[in-house]
């Protein structure tokens, strides 16, 4: 068994080393260490090894330190280097420190593993034998006087040879197979005439055997012309005839015969490493990276075909020249006189640098330079080996502009602008100056992103933002922190009032409208709020976080204006966090309960259904507006289980009615906007009908024109998907939106409710009464059901009458009300108004 130490950090490589070698040189046992103290510390334990493996480049160090090591303790170990970089200087380093091999890791290195390890193995075994072993004989001879005699002759005339003696060609064959494990014979000696075999049978035997590559040396007592040539083709290394003289030529024979096999292997092993370094120039010229070679004097001698690509100089160009002719001139002389100092000291020097091409052009690259020391150690040559970074450099900066700048408007991102103004809050605490942080959203911009669509809503988003650089200083720093929000940074500010001067300019420089790429015009405000330092915060977070509050209630106080911060805007976020939290805390407690409010028909007073209505009752407390939680819910995403919520409640309460008696004809349920574009809502609601056994043509979903227009095809879909499967349509708060009538030949709609603001003034405003009378007349055209919200008085439902609407609902007959008081009012007592 042979064993060996493989050196290197790269569990990969391992892998791969092991499973190779496992499958062509199974008589070999690896042990691995991760660096180079652990392959020092194998070695120090003294565990036996035959051969070392390491990689030239490891954690703590390097592979020829390890080389070193052991050549500093004298031990006989064959040692291979191994790396991944193709570098002459490293091979040549690598073979001075004592490697009997240089392996470049390309891409079929582990082909060529097996025959380099067993190359430098023999290389490792002659080289110790010529320093201090004795030459080993195997001598084969079955007479005990020839032995006796021979042994005898040879300690007195050649102490250097170590024979050993066997009698048969068995004990050869066995004796052979058992040195191969340890230490070699040199050279077998073999008597012509031995039992069941001669010489030259055995011979012929043993050369079938790769392992027995040993020189053979034949002795007879009868020996022919014949017999010594046939021995001579077989490759015997010398034929003796046992003449009275033969034992004082004996020992010179078996030297000959040894020195002339060390020979052959050297003459072997030379032509090797002849192709070897054949292999390196060829991986040298190549090799992707620029490598160029120099005299002590820095004259260039040599330089691969890649530093011609890249550098654009050939050869003839470049032979005999200093590489100073290289220079980009971005680097002062204190820049090479560091990196020829660092060379000189320490043997390499590895950093980045720019260079000219000959054509002119600058470029970076990742430069290696390596002494290369003869045998005595004394430097030879200088190596440098040169990467072109130029596309790693662009995708660099390519990578930090994406990293740091909007892709849509290219206006400094959030993360960038607030790595400015943490800096400049820095500069100002210093220099005791003040600056304003001014947050900017765009009023009502979803509505035209929604309408007009995203392509529509990026344009105007491109002018907006470059309409808002023309109206700042080059020094200030405008940024979009997302969506339709915009931030910007003015430094030095003297006075609040200067800063109201930019905010008034920001909002002033929206005024104009905007003219699209489709010749449409488009009018755009903004709500802007501003934040001061050292007066409202002293962190960027703080500045930040108030002015998105001043923002937030200028938007309230009728948007396109501005507002500074305040401490009461503190308390107005602390509420809207507070809101949000108890909104989950609600959710989470089932504090909603749904209300229903009645639908009576307009005719006769009959009651038509219902209208299921949320409400929030938190214990203890006064009962909480829907104006008030419901945006929040729509914000947050809540409302998405909040709707569904309320939809199961509803039809939870139609069935329990059901099996009371009371059978309500249909029940309407709000579905958001926000339900629609979060949820698969048509998978949802045919789930919900089916668990609580409602029968599809009871349930009533009610959206809103802008939920419609906004979702488009999706909304097309999901009303179609409920059509099918018998699910009533009403559009709510209908002629309030800013879509056309187009929807309602697009989608099927079942049912039109009149909004409230039409109904509010119905006895009093005829333009109202035309409104909710051409409404009804287009709904009776077209097949659809009209149904008016908000009706309070007895004088809006006979106009309401009059003019054909079909159902009502509102405070004239009754507020929403608990699922209690609307069985005891409306079930119990079949109630018709």
């Amino acid at each position: 068994m042979i064993r060996a130490l493989y050196v290197e950090d790269n569990p990969v490589d391992v892998d791969l080393l092991q499973r190779t070698l496992a499958r062509s040189m199974p008589e070999l046992a690896i042990d691995v260490a991760s660096s180079l103290a652990e392959g020092l510390a194998a070695i120090d334990l003294g565990r036996t090894y035959d051969i070392v493996l390491t990689d030239l480049s490891l954690p703590d160090g390097s592979g020829l330190d390890l080389l070193g090591a052991i050549h500093e303790r004298g031990l006989a170990l064959a040692c291979v280097v191994l790396t991944g970089s193709g570098d002459e200087g490293a091979a040549i380093a690598a073979l001075k420190s004592g490697a009997d091999d240089y392996l470049v890791k390309d891409g079929d290195y582990l082909e060529h593993l097996p025959g380099t390890l067993t190359f430098a193995m023999e290389r490792a075994r002659a080289e110790a034998a010529r320093r201090s072993r004795p030459v080993r004989v195997l001598y084969a001879e079955h007479h005990l006087f020839d032995i006796d005699l021979t042994l005898r002759r040879l300690a007195q005339s050649a102490p250097h040879l170590r024979i050993d003696v066997v009698r048969g060609p068995d004990a050869v064959l066995s004796r052979l197979q058992a040195a191969a494990r340890t230490t070699p014979y040199d050279v077998l000696l073999l008597d012509y005439v031995l039992p069941g075999m001669n010489a030259l049978d055995l011979t012929k035997s043993l050369r079938r055997d790769h392992r027995f590559d040993i020189p053979i040396v034949v002795v007879t007592g009868q020996g022919s012309e014949e017999t010594a040539a046939q021995a001579l083709r077989l490759g015997v290394s010398d034929y003796l005839i046992k003449h009275d003289g033969y034992l004082h030529e004996l020992p010179v024979v078996l030297d000959n015969a040894f020195r002339q096999a060390e020979l052959v292997r050297e003459r072997t092993a030379l032509r090797a490493l002849t192709e070897r370094l054949r292999l390196h120039s060829a991986v040298i010229d190549s090799t992707h990276d620029g490598v160029l070679i120099t005299d002590l004097d820095g004259r260039i001698v040599s330089v691969n075909r890649a530093f011609t690509e890249l550098t654009g100089y050939t050869r003839e160009d470049s032979i005999g020249q200093n590489p100073r002719f290289l220079r980009s001139g971005r680097h002062g002389r204190d820049f090479y006189q560091t990196m020829w100092a660092t060379l000189t000291r320490t043997g390499c020097w590895q950093g980045e640098l720019w260079n000219r091409r000959k054509n002119g052009e600058l470029y970076p690259e990742w430069l290696t330079l390596n002494a290369v020391c003869d045998d005595a150690g004394e430097v030879t040559n200088y190596v440098g080996v040169f990467t072109d970074i130029s596309a790693l450099r662009q995708t660099e900066a390519r990578l930090s502009h994406l990293s740091h700048y909007d892709p849509l408007t290219d206006l400094p991102n959030r993360l960038l602008i607030m790595s400015r103004l943490e800096h400049a809050i820095e500069v100002a605490r210093r220099q005791k100056q003040g600056l304003a942080a001014i947050c900017l959203d765009l009023d009502r911009f979803k509505t035209i992103n929604d309408s007009l669509g995203h392509q529509i809503g990026d344009q105007l988003l491109c002018a907006v933002g470059k309409r808002l650089r023309g109206h700042l200083r080059s020094e200030d720093t405008l940024g979009r922190l997302g969506g339709d929000e915009f931030m910007v940074l003015i430094e030095r500010i003297e006075t609040p009032a200067a800063a109201a001067v930019v905010a008034k300019g920001l909002v002033d420089a929206l005024a104009e409208p905007f003219r699209l790429d489709s010749g449409q015009e488009v009018f755009m405000h903004a709500s802007v709020g501003v934040s001061l330092y050292p007066d409202d915060g002293e962190d960027h977070m703080a500045l930040v976080r108030n002015a998105d509050a001043a923002m937030y209630r200028a938007k309230s106080q009728g948007r396109n204006t501005y507002g500074f911060y305040t401490e009461d805007l503190t308390r107005f976020a602390s509420q809207r966090l507070d809101l949000e939290t108890r909104l989950r805390r609600g959710l989470s407690n089932e504090e909603f309960v749904v209300f229903y409010q009645p639908v009576l028909s307009v005719s006769d007073g009959t009651l038509l259904g219902a209208e299921a209505l949320v409400r929030w009752q938190p214990p203890g407390e006064q009962m909480i507006s829907p104006a008030d939680f419901i945006p929040m819910a729509e914000e947050t995403g809540l409302i998405v289980q909040l709707g569904e919520w309320v939809l199961r409640e509803a039809c939870r309460q139609m069935r329990a009615w059901d099996a009371q008696g009371f059978v309500l004809p249909s029940v309407a349920v709000n579905l958001s906007a926000e339900q629609v574009r979060r949820q698969d809502v048509g998978t949802m609601l045919l789930q919900v009908l089916a668990e609580s056994g409602l029968a599809a043509e009871r349930l009533e979903i009610e959206l809103t024109e802008s939920s419609l227009m906004q979702q488009g095809e999706k909304a097309a879909m999901l009303l179609d998907q409920l059509k099918q499967h018998g699910v009533r349509l009403a559009i709510d708060d209908f002629g309030t939106g800013y879509s056309s009538l187009a929807y309602l030949k697009r989608f099927s709609i079942d049912k039109l409710k009149i909004d409230r603001s039409f109904i509010k003034d119905l006895a009093d405003d005829r333009n109202d009464l035309a409104i909710a009378s051409a409404i009804v007349a287009m709904a009776n055209a077209l097949d659809i059901a009209v149904q008016a919200e908000g009706v309070e008085n007895d004088a809006q439902l006979a106009l309401l009458k009059m003019i054909g609407c079909g159902s009502w609902q509102g405070y004239s007959c009754s507020p929403p009300v608990p699922p209690v008081d609307f069985e005891q009012r409306f079930l119990l007592a079949g109630f018709c108004a």
